[in-house]
């Protein structure tokens, strides 16, 4: 069986011209996941002989041969550089920035550069698309202990310090304050929905897949408070107060976000068509992760509906675990990248769309594709 080639079915917005081939093989098309994400590494980022990016600031190297480059940026409140991958813009003092978050085990890199490939999927999106590497199982969170090796002070490096950076190394006007979307998965679409409900003023659109929005319940609290104490090299959680955990709990604040919000989440029933290079792994972590985001999703969804909250679009993929095949089919055959860019530009309120669309009061519900087959 086959499936038609992803920039073949989708409709075109920005992106490069449909490839040749009109089909591939699903187990071409599961190889080569299972390559792609085996490359997930800061080699794959490395500098390349080919032709030279259109900008490349002192400090940055090139990306592949790509417009892309990897620069460092110094976070004066971690005292630290902090590297961050960037496509820039088409054009001259363009402030619009699309700023994208990772999740938590990102293996030094950013996956929405590397495995997604935003940068080669949208060539002619005349926008900044930033990709910033982040220290793993960190939320994108400013610690509260100061007993750790470095200092893990992400929230205020994204919120604050990236688009001052962005200024001054890209000529970007005010860093592209008020007119920057920003966009997470996993433990970056909490990093990203959080940023925004706290500095609304700064964001004009959010995108999140498959996160967790209330540590004020004790099951997101668990899962955030495991992960950076079991799995980060910094061994404890990112808080010590209950008052630190309402601060950077977003569904506390979601009266305050009025910028279009797009949320996608998946059943957690994998892919069989996909599975990628840990079968295993996929179905007994990727499917209780995703079906706990969709759960958590809803949660979110059920208070922006009691808030009135139209602004808020909610899209459900019926196939689907914590992986990047679901992130991919989310993003591209689904359409939901379109429509992110979309809300930027101002073309939607709700970034409503794809088939099965209805509304809700106070948010508006599709069904995203199934499993291609």
């Amino acid at each position: 069986m086959t499936i038609l080639s992803r920039r073949s079915r989708r409709s075109s917005r920005s992106r490069r011209s449909p490839r040749l081939s009109a089909a591939i093989p699903t187990t071409a098309l599961a190889v080569a996941t299972a390559v792609v994400s085996s490359l997930i590494t800061v080699g794959v980022l490395a500098p390349s002989a080919a032709a030279d990016p259109r900008i490349s600031p002192d400090g940055c190297e090139q990306i592949g041969a790509t417009d892309a480059v990897r620069c460092t940026a110094y976070s004066e409140v971690m005292d630290r550089d902090i590297a961050v991958l960037v496509r820039p813009s088409l054009t001259e003092n363009n402030p619009d920035v699309a700023t994208f978050l990772d999740g938590a085990n990102n293996s030094g890199s950013n996956g929405w550069l590397s495995t997604i490939k935003m940068h080669d999927e949208f060539p002619d999106e005349d926008k900044t698309l930033v990709f910033p590497v982040m220290d793993s199982w960190t939320w994108t969170q400013d610690y509260d202990t100061e007993d750790t090796e470095k200092k893990v002070q992400f929230d205020t490096f994204i919120s604050e310090e990236l688009p001052d950076w962005l200024e001054s190394t890209f000529d970007i006007p005010d860093g592209g304050r008020g007119i920057t979307g920003i966009a997470g998965l996993s433990s970056g679409a909490y990093g990203a929905m959080n940023i925004a409900a706290k500095n609304p003023e700064n964001y004009n659109a959010v995108w999140a897949l498959s996160g967790l929005y209330d540590p004020g319940m004790p099951l997101q609290r668990f899962v955030v408070d495991n992960t950076s104490t079991e799995r980060s090299e910094y061994g404890v959680s990112p808080w010590d107060s209950e008052e630190s955990v309402a601060e950077n709990n977003p569904s506390l604040r979601l009266g305050d976000m009025d910028m279009p919000v797009l949320v996608n989440a998946a059943s957690g029933i994998p892919n069989v068509n996909n599975l990628g290079p840990d079968p295993v792994a996929v179905v007994t972590e990727g499917g209780p992760y995703e079906f706990g985001s969709m759960v958590f999703t809803r949660e979110m969804q059920a208070r922006t509906m009691l808030l009135g909250k139209s602004n808020f679009h909610y899209e459900y993929d019926i196939i689907g675990a914590h992986d990047w095949d679901t992130w991919i089919r989310a993003a591209l055959d689904g359409g939901a990248a379109d429509r992110f860019f979309g809300n930027m530009d101002g073309d939607g309120a709700s970034g409503t769309g794809g088939s099965g669309s209805g509304s809700t009061s106070g948010s508006s519900v599709s069904s995203a594709p199934g499993a291609s087959s």
